[in-house]
């Protein structure tokens, strides 16, 4: 498939009473149309300011977007008024991104409304068929989002993500205020979604075992750098960051035949306020040297396609 999104060096600060606050710091990937790149890591390592400056909901520091072969950075008017239709959000909270003043209906056809498309009789029309889409009955039509649980308000933000037709969507943590089990539900939607329509994601979330179920890519991100990069399956069978080790360590396993693993991460997230020229992880990290603290790693290819930011990962892994 054709490369549908790449960034390269994106950089995004902001002012902070003790400097200047690097929530996202030289960050490049690509993807590929109809793929999933996953984006991890704990709260506060910049994965959600991630997918809003690709999106262009803030405007990037520093660095380039590009949408199928297009710099988009400096795109404005019309001309980006138009693009936007390609490019969309799935909110986290369901119930803080909808109004509540608006009922389904007209939440859905916000978007319709806001790009003057379709007559009132179309629109209506165009909401019923995303609410069969996203599996949301019509009797909920003229429902207000706090009559409905959080499984069918996020269903909303869904039908509202697609309602422009869109080609990208950034699913910023879109399952994690919910219940395990409607979890899935929106999980089998979204990738039932993506081969009927072709879509591409960045799916964020602090989940290793959603993102595991829906990534083609895993990207591991820590104090707004990338540490870790590679196929979703390689990096739950070959980890090679201490840090990505550290979070699947955390994952939890529900068998009591499996021997309760030892949590390798410790300690909490360095400051990302005018970081250190050094590794970020080097205080948490149990392999730190001198080399470490001195000088910041280069993010650079250790397997075929499976990218690490440390100075020691061959040591480390007993690589050659």
């Amino acid at each position: 498939m054709a490369e549908l999104i790449r960034v390269e060096h994106l950089k995004k600060y902001f002012a902070n009473p003790g400097g200047m606050l690097h929530a996202v710091d030289d960050v490049s990937f690509s993807i590929k149309e109809g793929d999933t790149l996953g984006v991890v890591g704990e709260s506060g390592c910049g994965k959600s300011t991630l997918g809003r400056v690709v999106l262009k909901l803030l405007e990037p520091t520093d660095g380039n977007i590009f949408y199928k072969g297009e710099d988009i950075t400096d795109l404005r008017g019309k001309a980006f008024t138009e693009l936007r239709k390609k490019l969309q959000i799935i909110f986290q909270d369901p119930y803080s991104s909808l109004n509540p003043r608006l009922c389904v209906s007209e939440l859905i056809a916000d978007p319709l409304k806001a790009n003057h498309m379709f007559d009132r009789d179309g629109r209506q029309k165009r909401v019923y068929e995303l609410m069969d889409m996203v599996g949301l009955s019509r009797r909920f039509a003229f429902s207000y989002p706090h009559e409905l649980d959080g499984g069918r308000r996020q269903r909303i933000g869904v039908a509202r993500a697609l309602a422009l037709e869109p080609e990208f969507i950034v699913c910023d943590e879109p399952v994690s205020a919910l219940d395990v089990s409607i979890q899935a539900q929106i999980l089998n939607l979204l990738q039932d979604l993506q081969k009927q329509r072709n879509l591409t994601y960045i799916f964020v979330t602090h989940n290793l075992s959603v993102v595991r179920h829906i990534s083609t890519d895993i990207m591991v991100m820590y104090v707004g750098v990338v540490v870790e990069k590679c196929p979703a399956k390689n990096l739950f069978q070959m980890p090679l960051h201490p840090y990505t080790k550290g979070l699947l360590s955390a994952i939890p396993n529900p068998s009591i035949d499996v021997p309760r693993k030892k949590v390798e991460l410790i300690g909490e997230l360095a400051s990302p306020v005018e970081p250190k020229n050094e590794c970020r992880f080097a205080a948490r990290c149990k392999y730190t040297t001198d080399l470490c603290r001195s000088k910041a790693p280069q993010f650079e290819e250790v397997l075929p396609n499976h990218f690490v930011s440390c100075h020691h990962v061959k040591e480390i892994n007993q690589l050659a």
